[in-house]
């Protein structure tokens, strides 16, 4: 049951705002981000698992938080809704796989999946004030994003 409600949390961008059409690449299996990766791999892979944990605001973007709400306006109505909609997971950290993790200077793109179904999303985070947050993903960024590759 687990399973089923983590791939569904991981669906939950592509069901809000429609399915889309990625390329077909290649995929590279290896985990980056799992136990001894650097330190800024470890800041990446924390932030992105507790913002799929935990409804705090501040792991977001304002751009993000603003995006993916209800049609907010105002990063404080948005920040509301956030918490008002959130319900808590029926899955915890260890069910979450944060692979191929790529830093490029102030901004870093990672894939959340999982080891239980075919079900991954491309997320990007930014660097502000010395602090991860997530920035968008592949459904929701302004700028082309490379999809997650398409598992067989």
């Amino acid at each position: 049951m687990n399973r089923i409600r983590l791939a569904a949390a991981l669906l939950v961008p592509l069901l809000v705002t429609a399915c889309g059409d990625g390329d077909d690449e290649a995929a590279d299996d290896e985990e980056t981000s799992t136990d001894g990766g650097t330190p800024e791999e470890e800041a990446i892979r924390d932030t992105l698992v507790q913002s799929l944990l935990d409804p705090r605001c501040d792991l977001l973007t304002e751009e993000y938080l603003l995006e993916i709400s209800f049609g907010a306006e105002d990063y404080d109505v948005a920040c509301e809704q956030r918490g008002e909609s959130w319900v808590e997971p029926q899955y915890d950290e260890d069910d979450i796989v944060v692979s191929d993790i790529v830093v490029t200077g102030d901004t870093a793109t990672a894939v959340i999946g999982d080891n239980f179904s075919n079900v991954t999303t491309t997320y990007e985070l930014t660097l502000v004030d010395g602090e991860w947050k997530v920035s968008c993903d592949e459904i929701n960024c302004d700028h082309d994003l490379e999809p997650s590759p398409e598992v067989s």
